[in-house]
């Protein structure tokens, strides 16, 4: 199967695109957090924060040891094709594209499906019904077309129609560079 070309950022339109909650630091991604009041991302639990910051730490880790070279402390953070449910998260979406060969192998990861979910997946015991082999690991994108072939995109469709890929709505790709996006905010 082919891979899609284009990554995909959603966002919150009213307050701009590339902007990471862990940035800044805890305090400030608390107090991110609390003043989401709207969408998907305002029913997050209250350890979010905690959770957010230790699997960045986890995925930048992976990501190094695997040959990657992060630029930058936080990714920010895009789907590997269009993503309809991205949409579900603001209460006013907006997207940019932006092709995914614009971008340095070295400086992009990924993960199957979401990494909170894969991560979750992989480290729960009560999970273990959605666990796959691909969970709570980071892929490199030459690892992707095999990652594909194992278990296919994931799809709306298919989350809704199979048990096992019920939360496998996207692979998530971890940008650890601002060269390129840049251009776009």
């Amino acid at each position: 199967m082919e891979i899609p070309k284009f990554l995909f950022h959603y966002y919150e339109l009213d307050n701009g695109p590339f902007r990471n909650i862990t940035e800044f630091g805890y305090e400030k991604a608390k107090d991110i957090q609390n003043e989401i009041t709207h969408g998907v991302n305002s029913k997050r639990p209250k350890n979010y924060i905690d959770l957010r910051f230790s699997l960045e730490n986890r995925i930048r880790e992976q990501f190094i040891q695997k040959g990657g070279k992060p630029n930058r402390k936080d990714p920010f953070y895009f789907t590997l094709g269009a993503c309809e449910f991205a949409k579900s998260w603001y209460t006013n979406p907006g997207v940019i594209k932006i092709l995914l060969t614009d971008f340095r192998a070295e400086h992009i990861s990924f993960t199957y499906p979401d990494s909170m979910v894969s991560f979750q997946f992989h480290d729960e015991p009560k999970l273990k019904t959605y666990r796959k082999d691909s969970n709570g690991q980071v892929f490199l994108l030459d690892e992707i077309p095999s990652l594909i072939d194992e278990y296919g995109l994931p799809s709306e469709e298919k989350s809704k129609n199979d048990e096992r890929f019920k939360y496998d709505k996207y692979i998530e790709c971890q940008v650890w560079d601002d060269q390129i996006i840049k251009n776009y905010k």
